[in-house]
């Protein structure tokens, strides 16, 4: 019986690795072919990556470019906006080249957008990152004094790395690394979310979540 399930989850699996060497050998291709400036193979073979993983962004962002030396910049320009929207960083700057401007996509890096994400803090929302690099100093201070004020959270010994991102929706997200016990991360996670109010960030008047990790916050307890 042992072996009989060894089989079957050795059949199960076999076919994602066929599905990975297929499209690494099909972008060598492809590659090959941009470079020696011959377009047309190189779409064939972009085009044949997207039909097994059409959620490969390096094939999309990869095919964008042969379109644009095709001359189909409205096809390019597409091409661009999903590679982006799949967290390809480096689709922005062609975007911002050749198609005249980003459009908005339910996730966005944190450079892109409008508005970053706000808590509320004495009675008004604001900048949850400030500089887009750092937590708001006013955020730590909520932390702080929730700490402070927590016997459950006293009887925690360790440090911890907690990353924190505000879904689309305003949902605070967390990921707690570090010497915390696994049973007391679950707490702190809920003192962070229901510590206050949040938003999310906004592009063109619209909600969007931020791709990355998140922001880290460094707590000794």
């Amino acid at each position: 019986m042992k072996k009989l399930l060894i089989l079957i989850i050795l059949f199960s699996i076999c076919p994602l690795f066929g599905q990975e060497s297929e499209i690494e050998r099909l972008l060598i291709k492809g590659n090959d072919a941009f470079e020696n400036s011959d377009f047309q193979n190189a779409k064939i073979n972009y085009e044949s990556i997207i039909k097994i993983d059409s959620t490969n962004k390096d094939a999309i962002y990869n095919l964008a470019g042969t379109e644009l030396n095709l001359g189909n910049k409205s096809k390019a320009c597409e091409l661009l906006q999903k590679s982006y929207s799949l967290g390809d960083f480096g689709a922005y700057d062609l975007i911002k080249e050749q198609c005249g401007g980003l459009k908005y996509s339910e996730k966005m890096f944190l450079f892109h957008v409008d508005e970053l994400p706000k808590f509320l803090y004495k009675d008004k929302f604001i900048p949850l990152i400030i500089n887009k690099k750092e937590l708001n100093p006013n955020y730590m201070k909520l932390i702080r004094a929730e700490i402070k004020n927590s016997r459950e959270l006293k009887r925690i010994k360790g440090r911890a790395s907690i990353l924190l991102n505000v879904d689309i929706n305003g949902k605070l997200e967390t990921k707690i690394r570090g010497e915390v016990p696994e049973d007391k991360r679950e707490l702190i996670s809920q003192l962070l979310e229901n510590l206050t109010e949040y938003k999310p960030a906004t592009y063109v008047n619209k909600s969007v979540g931020l791709f990355g990790g998140g922001f880290a916050l460094p707590l000794t307890f």
